[in-house]
């Protein structure tokens, strides 16, 4: 890798100025690219085209809807100089852990008190469209388990965000239209909930995050798990924070900032500020 032909990413476009990302995979993996200070530059991709641009570089999908057809997403990051396409957030934070082993800081440290990798999220049982990927049998089984976790945590509660999703507008409808097909949605409005219902919603969420919010405050001076020192891990619960700090409406997004004692505002504001 070089300031010539640097690293290449892969992430979803959309209309947000300046751009970036939004989406948590590809939040996570940015977030792991900046922590690590290595050199790269993004290729923005509209959702409608993912399937295409992947198959292109010969890299397979990683997960399958729940139809058992391949889920082709984003991110990915390819290495021009070693000729190498990663196309799974995971594998990504392996590979630039590698690497780079010099590079920035360790995202998987080997002094770590792996402090709240045994976290188990209390979804961890409930079906998604897209199922999770587990990562088993990768390097950093914890950390991989600790994603899959987070992931199960979050990604049940798209009914409050995915009516905010940041679409491009040409092809804003028939990206609508493919989500509604792979979550067995009638109408992308089936999404919008509102009033008290969406006051349950918000209520059930913050409750799930309890335990997950909670090993955030065993080192009292934080922002991170660890204390002052972040890793993986703490990128994984920001990749999902910079996506809601992003789709949720603006006053219920500086709500959730105030949960838990704003463990999660702390822990998002440190990232955006460093990384």
């Amino acid at each position: 890798m070089t300031s010539s032909n640097p690293l290449i990413f892969y992430d979803i476009s959309s209309p947000l100025e300046p751009p970036r990302s939004y989406a948590p995979n590809p939040s996570k993996s940015r977030l792991a690219l900046s922590f690590k200070g290595v050199l790269f530059k993004t290729q923005w991709v509209d959702i409608l085209d993912i399937s295409d641009v992947r198959k292109g570089l010969n890299c397979p999908a990683t997960r399958k809807l729940d139809d058992g057809s391949d889920y082709y997403t984003l991110p990915m990051l390819q290495d021009p100089t070693e000729g190498q396409v990663i196309g799974d957030s995971f594998d990504i934070a392996n590979y630039l852990e590698e690497t780079f082993p010099n590079a920035g800081g360790r995202l998987f440290p080997s002094d770590s008190t792996g402090t709240g990798l045994d976290y188990e999220s209390p979804h961890k049982d409930k079906p998604v469209f897209a199922p999770i990927t587990t990562n088993e049998g990768s390097r950093h089984e914890a950390y991989a388990r600790f994603n899959f976790h987070v992931d199960a945590t979050f990604s049940p509660n798209m009914m409050l965000f995915g009516q905010y999703l940041p679409f491009n507008p040409k092809t804003a409808e028939a990206t609508k239209a493919l989500m509604c097909k792979r979550a067995h949605l009638d109408s992308w409005d089936d999404l919008s909930v509102q009033g008290e219902a969406r006051e349950q919603l918000k209520t059930a969420f913050k409750a799930s995050l309890t335990s997950l919010a909670q090993l955030f405050m065993i080192h009292e001076n934080g922002p991170y798990l660890e204390g002052r020192q972040a890793n993986y891990a703490d990128l994984i619960v920001g990749g999902w924070l910079n996506f809601l700090s992003i789709t949720l409406p603006e006053e219920e997004w500086k709500d959730l900032r105030t949960w838990h004692n704003g463990v999660f505002a702390r822990l998002h504001d440190a990232l955006q500020e460093k990384y």
